[in-house]
């Protein structure tokens, strides 16, 4: 990692042979990221570039004492991807991140239909309880940005609310999920 790290730096100050290098060893991992999250070959490779031009005009602003160069780079990836799927109509992609069936659970009431009972484990529903048990302000920013990958800025945005205060719900809200799940 400590290579990936020096070849982000170099790229940051402009070495063009660094980037490539960069490219090389990065680039099969960050596919996969793109790959998992967009579930379509062509545009995996669409935005792993947009991903990679974007990664060459911040790299003067990575620090490897805040972040190691893949995570960084991967940040950039899937926040590359999900700006990609906001961007295409909801039904032609489903995201997946994880094993739970999201798509199934109705959020307003936070009740999954009865076929989606069935799929969660015990850690699944214990969450769906504890979500139940949140204020519904601090429960929908989390779910806003969890699942849907909404940012802080665009929740106080669509919320019309301080941008301190959907961090407050998020912080809060987070705490209370800790303390419920032990």
């Amino acid at each position: 990692m400590d290579t990936l790290n020096e070849l982000l730096v170099s790229s940051g100050r402009g070495n063009t042979q660094a980037f490539q290098q960069l490219y090389k060893t990065a680039s099969p991992r960050l596919f996969a990221v793109c790959r998992r999250l967009l579930r379509d070959e062509s545009l995996a490779e669409d935005v792993l570039q947009e991903s990679f031009i974007k990664i060459w005009h911040s790299a003067a602003q990575f620090s490897s004492s805040r972040a190691n160069a893949m995570t960084w780079m991967s940040t950039i990836v899937r926040n590359q991807a999900i700006d990609r799927l906001r961007s295409m109509r909801r039904d032609d992609v489903v995201l997946d991140t994880d094993d739970m069936d999201y798509e199934t659970l109705d959020f307003a009431s936070l009740q999954p239909q009865p076929d989606a009972v069935q799929q969660l484990d015990e850690d699944g529903k214990r969450l769906l309880e504890c979500l139940e048990c949140l204020k519904p302000e601090q429960r929908e920013c989390l779910l806003q940005a969890y699942y849907y990958g909404q940012t802080h800025s665009e929740l106080a945005a669509k919320l019309a609310k301080p941008l301190g205060t959907v961090k407050a719900w998020i912080r809060r809200g987070l705490d209370h999920l800790r303390e419920c799940l032990g």
